[in-house]
């Protein structure tokens, strides 16, 4: 059975979140329904392919995914 520490998280995404109470204490594997989520990379909310960023969609399977290490 996967958990949400199993979901990959693709080091290139944020949300505000992410800065106010730090990577570590931000779940960015799970879409919050306040939260907005931009590309570090492109520093927009679509990634260099020009998808939309979430947790769900910024997965392995897209060629811009990094990941965290």
């Amino acid at each position: 059975m996967e958990t949400s520490r199993d979901v990959p998280v693709c080091r290139k995404l944020r949300t505000r979140m992410y800065y106010v109470k730090g990577r570590d204490h931000e779940d960015l594997r799970r879409s919050g329904h306040e939260a907005q989520y931009w590309c570090a990379k492109t520093t927009t909310v679509l990634g260099p392919d020009d998808v939309y960023c979430s947790p769900e969609a910024c997965q392995p399977e897209r060629a811009c995914f990094e990941k965290d290490e």
